[in-house]
């Protein structure tokens, strides 16, 4: 998969993994792989199942989702370093919650969803650490999403009321 020292070397640099010594990223980069996208290609589609956890290493992606009346809704532009696929570690929820859709050519590392779970349980110091990251990233998801909702409620009622 991606389990050679350089791989380590690169998993050192992404905020996910700051806190883990080599033991840890090793085995982290055991459930890893590094794929490459073309500008329009789609790894996560809204409402399907969603089996992996991605960081994106150089490109862009845009996030939509769909907004009855309105169609599809860009919630998001990732960059380098951001995280998508998040709800993959949600052991109720796993489902997708909007498209991810490239926008250049992307490179990511791919993380096996089911796998990297099994490995917080069997260690909980890369659990916390994996957890806590993922809980500012969907944080920051939904709050960016609800204020476009507001937004478009917003632009709404200024309509009805003209």
């Amino acid at each position: 998969m991606f389990n050679d020292s350089a791989n380590i070397e690169t998993l050192k640099i992404i905020p996910l993994f700051l806190d883990f010594n080599n033991d840890q990223l090793k085995r982290i980069s055991e459930i890893a792989e590094v794929i490459e996208l073309d500008p329009g290609d789609t790894p996560i589609q809204e409402g399907a199942q969603l089996d992996y956890l991605y960081v994106l290493m150089d490109g862009e992606i845009k996030v939509e989702v769909f907004v009855p009346t309105r169609g599809q809704l860009e919630t998001a532009r990732l960059g380098p370093l951001d995280i998508l696929g998040w709800s993959s570690m949600t052991p109720v929820v796993r489902q997708r919650t909007g498209t991810t859709t490239a926008i250049t050519h992307c490179k990511l590392i791919r993380i096996h969803g089911k796998q990297l779970f099994k490995l917080c349980e069997e260690d909980h110091d890369i659990g916390f650490f994996i957890y806590r990251r993922i809980a500012n990233v969907a944080a920051r998801s939904f709050l960016t999403t609800r204020l476009q909702f507001m937004n478009i409620i917003v632009e709404e009622t200024q309509l009805v009321t003209k």
